[in-house]
């Protein structure tokens, strides 16, 4: 569990809010206390309080391609990073082992598609400053695991606040929603789009395979595999709530 904060198109002095950005990010602290990073791009300001899960030794975020053209901040953990690394047509030298490294990288060759590729979960906030003003594209795993807020500011609306929690938001925010599960917004249109289509959600699907208890058994055991990459020492907890 990591903290991101972000703050995108700030209208006033973005290098004397960036203090002030440090210590809205410092709030989030105790999600990450292994490490801070904090990087000023023009008008906007991407933070990152780090919890060390995989790539220990060099997974400090946010991440930056090789020409910092690109900007990105994580909480989460991507099941499926090493086959996304596979898929990748043009494969970049990566400078770090973090599973999160490869949406950077996916998003620069397939755009906002990479959200659907994803497996695991997540929230992240990227900042692309290739274009004119720079695009920020932030999504959501598809069911809400991880919490993600984004605020705004009524006198200022162009300006967008990104926030793992909602204490880093409600001094400066007027304005302050929960962010949808499943979806990602895209500062070129100011929209929220649905990339979590499952066909479950259909009504007129109904179930009708009698149970199969050993492939529930298999099912279970292989989504519990996927989550063991870590590589520090892991716990687990067994209860009815979805997060355990």
């Amino acid at each position: 569990m990591c903290g991101i904060f972000g703050v995108y198109q700030y209208q006033g002095d973005v290098e004397a809010f960036r203090q002030r950005a440090l210590d809205l990010s410092k709030k989030l602290r105790h999600r990450g206390p292994d490490w801070s990073g904090c990087i000023v791009a023009g008008k906007n300001i991407v933070c990152h309080e780090r919890l060390a899960i995989v790539g220990v030794d060099s997974g400090a975020q946010p991440l930056t391609n090789e020409d910092e053209s690109i900007v990105l901040t994580v909480n989460g953990e991507i099941y499926n990073h090493k086959q996304l690394e596979a898929e990748l047509k043009s494969p970049p030298k990566f400078k770090t082992h973090s599973d999160c490294e490869v949406i950077l990288h996916m998003y620069n060759e397939i755009g906002t598609d990479v959200c659907a590729k994803l497996d695991g979960m997540f929230s992240w906030a990227l900042l692309d400053r290739r274009s004119s003003p720079a695009r920020l594209v932030a999504a959501r795993d598809p069911i809400g695991i991880t919490t993600l807020y984004i605020g705004r500011v009524s006198a200022h609306p162009e300006t967008i606040f990104i926030s793992s929690e909602l204490k880093s938001l409600n001094e400066e925010c007027d304005q302050i929603d929960e962010f949808p599960p499943g979806c990602y917004f895209d500062s070129n249109d100011g929209q929220f789009h649905r990339y979590f289509q499952p066909d479950w959600w259909t009504p007129e699907r109904i179930a009708v395979n009698p149970i199969n208890y050993r492939e529930l058994r298999e099912s279970l055991t292989a989504a519990v595999r996927k989550r063991l990459m870590a590589e520090v020492p892991y716990g687990v907890l067994l209860s009815g709530g979805l997060d355990s």
